[in-house]
């Protein structure tokens, strides 16, 4: 067992174990996720990608795409971590679905020397939805935490957060607010049959923005956040940055201020058809110890990108002179005609008749009638196509019936 190891096992159970409502209680529920918005410092309130839970309960909407993400990482101190998240987006609304876990294992010593294996554990699930409106999004989260350590002490509690997203400037600048754990209940026993913070969660909310350009052809994203711990008070600042090296590598490097034992954060990305992976790299340091922190990730495009409403169509006239079509559903405008004409054929196409030469001979009743509907035209009114007569039947051209 390392220096490090020992360290935090000791600290999990003073904390544990102090009677203190500040104890460990609860205490993943602050650690960042997904590999992406790791390697940028943390920042990803307004991020496209993984991590609801911990970002914004609407961030998928700032996903093109519905997704199925798994991700695993080690903490320092030897904490696994690991956990899958989906999301269906559709143009009017969206849901996901999360779970995240962590756990620590070490051996535990009697006074004899005698002792056996243990672990603490946390587990985590979220489900969120919400609705989309235009370049606006809303919705909640609700969040199912259980927090075991050991065999002494554990907590268990359901949550409810909100946020929202907005879009501006044409999708380069993502806006974004959060409020997690604001109505909680929880529960605990241990040796003092004590609950943590009286029966509350720890509680936090973040606001943030990212913009997302190009220069000299490598696009780029800038994410900031800013983080406001209820716990104690205190407000860290998340910054990163992102660039787009080659079409399918990005490189990504970021900061959390206000976090000491983060040193900073570095990553990268790679995208092939629709499968994204992303590894995260963090330098921490404990005290005197030394440590990398890393997360990785992979995630898979289930397409059928999200769209808009479509706009109402709208024709251009050129085509439809050609192409001379109803649509359906429309029937065509009913122009006076003589007694002795026949109704028109609404089936008919523009310029399929052949022309009539300037000497022919009087035409019959029939023939009168192919000509004048080859001779038809069809104006545009608002969208709507109708069919006009813009000939009218000549008389001297239709033969006098003989009486």
């Amino acid at each position: 067992m390392n220096q490090k190891t020992t360290l935090l096992i000791t600290l999990i159970f003073a904390l544990a174990f102090s009677g203190s409502e500040r104890g460990y209680g609860f205490l993943m529920l602050e650690e960042p996720l997904s590999a992406k918005s790791i390697a940028m410092g943390g920042a990803g309130t307004a991020l496209a990608g993984a991590g609801f839970r911990y970002y914004n309960p609407v961030q998928p909407f700032f996903s093109s795409a519905s997704y199925v993400s798994v991700e695993f990482g080690r903490m320092p101190g030897g904490v696994n971590k690991g956990g899958v998240e989906s999301a269906l987006i559709f143009p009017s609304w969206y849901s996901a679905l999360g779970f995240h876990s962590s756990s620590l294992d070490f051996e535990t010593r009697d006074e004899r020397g005698f002792g056996s294996s243990a672990s603490s554990n946390t587990t985590m699930g979220s489900l969120s939805g919400g609705l989309i409106r235009g370049r606006l999004a809303v919705g909640v989260s609700v969040n199912s935490v259980q927090d075991r350590i050991w065999v002494s002490s554990t907590y268990s509690a359901i949550s409810m957060s909100a946020g929202l997203g907005y879009k501006l400037f044409d999708g380069k600048l993502n806006l974004g607010a959060a409020g997690f754990h604001g109505v909680a209940k929880s529960t605990g026993f241990g040796g003092n049959d004590s609950t943590w913070h009286n029966g509350k969660v720890p509680r936090f909310a973040r606001a943030g923005g990212a913009w997302m350009d190009t220069v000299k052809s490598f696009p780029f994203t800038i994410a900031a956040d800013m983080v406001y711990r209820d716990e104690n008070g205190t407000i860290s600042v998340p910054v990163g940055a992102e660039v787009r090296v080659l079409p399918s590598v990005a490189l990504r490097i970021g900061k959390r201020f206000g976090w000491e034992t983060e040193i900073m954060s570095l990553g990268i990305g790679f995208n092939i058809d629709k499968v994204a992976f992303d590894a995260a790299f963090v330098p921490s340091v404990l005290v005197d110890d030394y440590e990398l922190k890393w997360n990785m990730g992979l995630t898979y495009n289930l397409g059928g990108k999200r769209k808009e409403r479509a706009p109402t169509a709208k024709y251009i006239f050129e085509d439809l002179k050609v192409q001379g079509e109803t649509p359906a559903g429309e029937k065509p405008s009913e122009s006076p005609v003589s007694e002795d004409t026949a109704p028109l054929d609404s089936n008919q196409e523009d310029g399929e008749e052949k022309a009539v030469e300037e000497e022919a001979e009087p035409l019959s009743q029939e023939e009168n009638q192919d000509k004048d509907l080859g001779e038809e035209e069809n104006p545009v009114d608002d969208g709507n196509i109708y069919i006009e007569e813009v000939n009218e039947l000549s008389e001297e051209k239709a033969p006098s019936p003989e009486l």
